[in-house]
């Protein structure tokens, strides 16, 4: 199939046209990137990364005004990479046994946020001096119901700072967001469910140009951006960054709201 290559001006009147259409029918109703999946098909794109003929790289990204769901920005491992620290540290020093009950396998799931750890103690903070936000864990922190796990760490791997820290630089941020973010269609659609499928109309669009890793630090230290690990013995899922959906505006220079 041969994708359409459309204009910044086009593409926004496509999404015009689209809008004016009232409720579409999800060709995904049970995938939370149903909406997104729709409007890619109805524009005749791929999936990813909007060929565009007069711009650099563009994204499409959909909200639902009743969802509190995080919106996965990207995957991206800690450093330093070459320690693999997921899989060789926190995996098996601080992991717990696999929530299902498979024997011999650890699961260390944690979303962090900078506002305040989890009840197992690990949280994520921004160093602006050495431009990281890096990984902690305070076993002082550590919650009352998770006294047994703690003991456990003690005998595995003691209850000093994390060693190596995991982090990841700025530079590393903007590059690897740049890749995915630096400008945006995005879209807010109410939905609705009929004989189990799912419709959507566009509520608003705008144009966000300019992903500034300033904004996106702050999403960081007020709490708005989340970092998920997803690993469990024999299978890392990997390390994703998410926001609230409501936030993706905040990240960039320039928002444009088409009327």
């Amino acid at each position: 199939m041969a994708f359409r290559r459309l204009t910044k001006e086009q593409m926004v009147k496509a999404l015009k046209s689209i809008q004016s259409r009232n409720w579409i029918r999800s060709i995904r109703p049970l995938n939370s990137g149903g909406i997104g999946n729709t409007l890619d098909s109805l524009l005749g794109l791929p999936e990813n990364n909007l060929p565009i003929a007069d711009t650099a790289q563009w994204e499409l990204k959909t909200h639902r005004v009743d969802s509190s769901a995080l919106l996965t920005l990207f995957h991206m491992e800690p450093e330093p990479r070459s320690h693999k620290i997921v899989v060789n540290l926190l995996l098996p020093q601080y992991g717990w046994p696999d929530q299902h009950g498979r024997p011999q396998e650890l699961s260390f799931r944690q979303t962090l946020q900078a506002t305040r750890p989890t009840d197992r103690g690990f949280g994520i903070s921004v160093d602006r001096g050495n431009e990281r936000v890096i990984v902690y864990f305070d076993a002082r922190k550590v919650q009352p119901n998770q006294a047994d796990w703690l003991q456990n760490v003690k005998s595995r791997i003691g209850l000093d700072p994390l060693a190596p820290q995991p982090y990841w630089s700025f530079r590393s941020l903007f590059l690897k967001a740049s890749t995915k973010l630096l400008n945006s269609f995005y879209i807010l659609a109410e939905t609705k469910k009929q004989m189990k499928e799912e419709y959507f109309r566009i509520q608003s669009l705008h144009v966000l140009q300019g992903f500034d890793i300033d904004r996106f630090v702050l999403a960081i230290e007020t709490g708005n951006l989340f970092i998920d690990f997803d690993a469990r013995t024999h299978h890392n899922h990997g390390t994703k960054f998410r926001l609230k959906q409501d936030s993706i505006p905040s990240l960039y220079r320039y928002v444009d709201k088409v009327p």
